[in-house]
């Protein structure tokens, strides 16, 4: 991690969320920011999540928190640096108040959390509507109108990895709700399904997700769980043909790579959170009511809305949007 004394002055500071897919929904954002070439890019954190720019294009200097800061704290970290302009993204109160405590000039960020009168420029963000990256866009416009389009991240971790010689899909089964799980024995299915079409799979998870990618990837996959960086994962996903997931950091870290990304929706709505990328979508079964019931687990038995997606509906979406 970046040393503080490397730290540059007068420098815009974006304020990196603790979870993956939150964290990978900035990475569109800081591509943006280095096309409008505003100057330098500081990214602080969490220090799991900072691991994934460290080192990349997309940021000048990353600088991990010690331990969860309250906002005095954070707030000297901007006023030692000198931060010209933060950028907070996360619904929290902390990174707002402590760039007002720190008087940085300009301080961007969501409403939520009560947030909204600490920011110079502020603007909604569950009460706006259409894609995550758009409502993040919208809050940029109002710094800087007319600012180009959100662009894909494209994001290359470059890590080194052992690439399996042919083509590959990645599979991540794991979600932190079991709600928003497809059943592991359908990625199973899926998985026999791809080998049995010419492709490797290689199966990718937290530590703690290691029981269902175990049944899932079985001795046909390429179990990865546990056994990645964050940024050796999205070099695993940047060199798949595709991958398929549940609404799930991975998920949204794959379309950031620029990999045709599948995401499995059930309690949470695909409209805002489908995966931001050149070719993903979010696939979900209609005509469930009680879907998206937003419940960390279901009440329902069988869990219609995702144990009803069948597997051949999923291998046809997953064909249709592999590269040709």
């Amino acid at each position: 991690m970046s040393d503080s004394r490397s730290i540059p002055e007068g420098a815009t500071w974006l304020r990196f969320p603790r979870f993956v897919g939150d964290a990978a929904m900035q990475l569109p954002v800081l591509r943006l920011l280095r096309q409008m070439d505003i100057g330098p890019l500081v990214v602080w954190g969490p220090a799991a999540t900072l691991a994934l720019v460290e080192g990349t294009w997309f940021c000048d200097a990353v600088l991990p928190d010690a331990g969860k800061p309250g906002p005095w704290a954070m707030a000297r970290v901007l006023r030692r640096h000198r931060a010209a302009r933060s950028i907070h993204f996360p619904k929290s109160l902390r990174p707002a108040l402590a760039a007002w405590l720190a008087r940085v000039p300009e301080r961007i960020g969501v409403d939520e959390s009560l947030a909204g009168p600490f920011n110079t420029h502020s603007g909604p963000f569950w009460d706006a509507e259409g894609p995550f990256l758009l409502r993040y866009h919208a809050v940029l416009a109002r710094r800087w109108p007319g600012l180009p389009p959100m662009p894909y991240a494209d994001f290359d971790s470059g890590a080194p990895i052992a690439r399996p010689g042919g083509p590959y899909l990645c599979l991540m089964p794991g979600s932190t709700w079991p709600s928003k799980a497809w059943p592991a024995a359908a990625y199973r299915a899926f998985l026999l399904r791809a080998r049995s079409g010419g492709f490797e799979v290689a199966v990718l998870g937290s530590p703690g997700e290691a029981p269902v990618c175990d049944a899932v990837a079985g001795e046909e996959g390429i179990n990865l769980c546990g056994r990645t960086t964050l940024k050796e994962a999205a070099a695993w996903l940047r060199g798949a043909r595709a991958a398929l997931g549940n609404d799930s950091g991975l998920s949204h870290l794959a379309a950031a790579c620029g990999t045709p990304t599948l995401a499995l929706y059930g309690a949470t709505d695909p409209g805002g959170s489908t995966p931001w990328g050149p070719r993903s979508r979010g696939l979900r079964r209609e005509g469930v009511p009680c879907a998206p019931c937003f419940r960390p687990d279901c009440a329902i038995e069988g869990h219609p809305c995702l144990a009803g997606i069948g597997v051949d509906e999923v291998w046809e979406a997953m064909v249709e949007l592999l590269p040709a």
